[in-house]
């Protein structure tokens, strides 16, 4: 007599397609930790920003023309914000990866930065505002 098998039930055995991928056997891999650059380049920006504001405040002579107001501006609120999205988008996309090893501290501390980065903004916007009102009058738009 034969050995014993199990019943096939007259079906083959199913085999994978030709796309089928198997997953990947679980490893101890080294953590992939979340970027700080978000982080870093978020800080700069503030920090640049409001180095420019400081310095046309001081009035200190390259630093008091009105295009340093408008790269103030443009650092603060855009650059950080955008730091803010690059950050989540980065973590949550790292976020696949059962070995990803997110950093909440960065996103906390990116939200905060954005909040700051609006007080500077306000400064850099009231600094645009004095300069186009008083080339305004100074031309004679209003009178």
């Amino acid at each position: 007599m034969s050995a014993l098998q199990p019943p096939s039930g007259g079906m083959a055995s199913p085999s994978p397609s030709p796309g089928f991928i198997p997953p990947r056997p679980l490893t101890l891999e080294e953590p992939e930790k979340a970027s700080a650059a978000p982080l870093v380049v978020g800080i700069v920006a503030l920090l640049v920003s409001a180095t420019l504001e400081g310095l046309d405040y001081l009035t200190i002579s390259p630093f008091t023309y009105d295009i340093v107001n408008v790269i103030g501006y443009m650092l603060t609120p855009f650059v950080v914000f955008m730091c803010v999205a690059w950050d989540a988008s980065a973590q949550r996309l790292g976020r696949r990866s059962p070995w990803f090893d997110i950093r909440p501290g960065y996103s906390r501390t990116l939200r905060i930065l954005a909040v700051l980065s609006l007080a500077v903004a306000v400064i850099h916007i009231l600094e645009m505002a004095r300069v186009l009102g008083e080339w305004a009058v100074q031309t004679g738009m209003f009178s």
